[in-house]
Parts: C-alpha cells; structure tokens; sequence
C-alpha cells in the first residue's frame, strides 16, 4: 500500500472505532460488557492497529531509522532499545 492509501485507511478505520466508542459512551456501557458493540469495536480496533504499523513501516522507508523523537519507544517491549 501507498502512504496516501494507507493514511486514508487509518483515518476511515479511526472514524469507524471512534463512532462505537461515542455510542458506546451515550448508552452507558461498560467496556468489559462483551455484546455486539464490543466486539465491533475488538474488530475496528485491530484493523487500524493493522494499518498504524503498516503506517509506522512506511514512514521508516521514507525517512530512515532514526529519525523519531515522540515515537522512540513505540513498538519496543518495556526496557528495550528504543
């Protein structure tokens, strides 16, 4: 996937999870309730984590390894290199 498709993807699939949480939030339920809500919201969850690495990976090509400074420590476990 290109940048452009993959950030218009993440921006869908962001719109998409933030749309089950605002409903989510106005009924009141809770987020460990495991109805149909929830595991939408398991589902846009998991396809936009999918495209914020694919994103992460794509931005590294462009500009190098090195070049984060809010991000370092994304994606590296706890006491790792970041």
């Amino acid at each position: 996937m290109t940048l452009e498709e993959t950030l218009a993807k993440v921006a869908e699939l962001s719109r998409e999870e933030l749309g089950i949480v605002r409903k989510r939030g106005e009924e009141k339920t809770p987020a460990r309730e495991h109805g149909r809500d929830f595991h939408e919201m398991q589902r846009a969850a998991d396809r936009l984590d999918h495209y914020a690495h694919e994103l992460r990976r794509l931005h590294d090509n462009e500009f190098g390894q090195h070049w984060r400074q809010e991000s370092q420590s994304d994606g590296s476990p706890p006491g790792g290199p970041a």
